[in-house]
């Protein structure tokens, strides 16, 4: 064999092992679980149940409309949302990037879904009412006018709800940030769409888990729409 033959070889070597591959090593996960250490949960009188995971880093709360899956069929876009507070407890600054956060539909083939970006959620939101005015204005009322009146009502309906998710989006949305002594908490919701050719009709009950990475760690949320009980356990994904 020859000597550039042999440094061929022993250099693919090096290449293929996970030091010199580039292939980073999954992140641990602290999992919620019911009666674990550091995990609560409470189910308020309002309908919304919210899970908990304490650490002496940081703590997350994450809040569940019971109802969510029943208010689907409104909402002018569709989607999921989960309510997110997080709280640092050190010294030093912590970053949270909500669009980093997923959400497993388990019984849907297990299909995982990015975070929605809150600007192009708006964007989206803003063509569709354009596109909805237009609809009706231009085609519908002059392919109809004895329409008219109704066409326009439910024309000013619709828009109504647009605004308002618009308005809830803007305000409400939970946005990337750092948080720290001075900047200790922050709270918003993070929404996920439902739209893929995997999600099919909802089951009672259906099964989620919500996963955001916080620090080095990746903290999951099992939960299910209704809820029923549920141990925060660190693991290591499959493969490490």
């Amino acid at each position: 064999m020859s000597v550039r033959l042999a440094r061929k070889i022993v250099w693919l070597i090096l290449l293929s092992s996970p030091a010199w591959a580039g292939n980073p090593q999954p992140a641990p996960t602290l999992r919620w679980a019911e009666e674990a250490q550091g995990c609560t949960v409470r189910f308020a009188d309002d309908g919304h149940t919210s899970y908990g995971v304490s650490t002496a880093d940081f703590a997350l709360t994450l809040t569940i409309d019971n109802r969510e899956l029943e208010k689907l069929r409104y909402r002018s876009m569709p989607m999921i949302g989960v309510l997110l507070s997080v709280n640092s407890k050190g010294s030093d600054s912590m970053g949270v990037i909500p669009s980093q956060s997923t959400l497993e539909f388990t019984k849907h083939f297990q299909v995982v879904m990015r975070a929605l970006d809150p600007a192009t959620m708006l964007k989206q939101l803003q063509q569709s009412m354009d596109d909805l005015t237009d609809e009706i204005e231009h085609h519908q009322v002059r392919k109809h006018p004895e329409l008219k009146d109704a066409k326009e009502n439910e024309l000013q309906q619709r828009l109504k709800d647009y605004t308002e998710m618009m308005d809830f989006i803007s305000t409400r949305a939970l946005r990337g940030s750092t948080l720290g002594p001075s900047n200790a908490s922050t709270t918003g919701w993070v929404f996920f769409s439902t739209k893929n050719r995997w999600i099919g009709r909802w089951r009672r009950p259906e099964q989620f888990v919500f996963r955001i990475p916080i620090e080095k760690i990746v903290v999951e949320f099992p939960f299910e729409l209704p809820p029923k009980g549920g141990k925060a356990q660190l693991r290591h994904r499959p493969g490490e």
